[in-house]
């Protein structure tokens, strides 16, 4: 699906930064920056941090669910993706690129659902049919990544974009170089207003565990510790399912008790960002 695009100076500075591995780095180091939202009165100030503007979620893979009918929580993004005409998909990932990913092909990338999308950098993206969107879904979970749906500050920073709550972003995480990885820093209260698990997940670690920290060792939040003996998950956890996906014991069990999460879920997302024609403006903050 072709478009016409206009190309403006901040698109040949964000080509040129994101294609550049050493460049692309620096700019994702800043996310470090969150640890200031451990100081008192001074975290509230950090633009990636506040509840008003940000929202993330997990869409775990190895998931169980109640029903048949119930859709696996990566259909979350596929509903979304149906429900908006306007869809971009980034060339590159920025974190694997600037993090040199060995796991990962550097062209699973970002989705950007909605019109802001087209002012991401022409040079960096595409736009894309709702099918080419779903088989990229597709593609980024048979090669073992997470999907997570965002409306967060930190992509109007980073692609210089201008806030008009018109855009649902949707990345592809891996265990090595995502860089919300740097969200386990922020103070538990504000972690689980700005980046929630799923409605309804749970996670048990079975007696299978023989305690050998295989699910620790691909925790991007370091949630996960081997006490005793036997994996524990602890609150900074946000449900991503790697886990149960890389334990050789088959140990982790990751169920949605939440029969209603899936149409929970799609709506609370589009109340936060107007992505189609007819789509009612967010109440979140600039």
């Amino acid at each position: 699906m072709k478009t016409t695009r206009e190309i403006k100076v901040k698109h040949r500075i964000l080509n040129w930064g994101f294609r550049r591995p050493k460049v692309a780095k620096i700019v994702l180091d800043t996310m470090g920056t969150l640890r200031i939202t451990r100081i008192p009165f001074l975290g509230r100030l950090h633009p990636f941090a506040k509840p008003e503007s940000t929202r993330i979620t997990q869409l775990p893979i190895n998931v169980e669910v109640q029903s048949e009918s119930t859709p696996l929580p990566p259909a979350v993004m596929k509903e979304i993706a149906k429900r908006t005409p306007y869809i971009h998909r980034l060339e590159i990932c920025p974190c694997r690129t600037g993090y040199n990913c060995q796991k990962h092909a550097h062209d699973i990338a970002c989705l950007f659902f909605g019109e802001t999308g087209f002012d991401a950098s022409p040079l960096l993206s595409t736009r894309i049919s709702t099918e080419e969107a779903i088989a990229h879904i597709d593609r980024a979970v048979e090669n073992g990544l997470v999907p997570t749906i965002a409306r967060a500050r930190l992509d109007y920073y980073y692609f210089m974009l201008k806030d008009e709550h018109k855009m649902i972003a949707c990345c592809f995480c891996c265990d090595c170089c995502c860089a919300l990885g740097n969200y386990k820093v922020v103070p538990q209260a504000t972690l689980d207003q700005i980046y929630p698990r799923l409605d309804g997940l749970e996670i048990t670690v079975s007696d299978k565990c023989v305690g050998c920290g295989t699910c620790a060792k691909h925790c991007y939040m370091s949630a996960i510790r081997v006490d005793n003996g036997k994996a524990r998950h602890s609150e900074t956890c946000r449900g991503c399912g790697r886990c149960g996906r890389v334990c050789p014991q088959g140990a982790v069990e990751i169920k949605i008790t939440n029969p209603a999460y899936f149409g929970d879920t799609v709506e609370k997302f589009l109340s936060l960002a107007t992505i189609n024609e007819k789509g009612i403006r967010s109440g979140l903050g600039c």
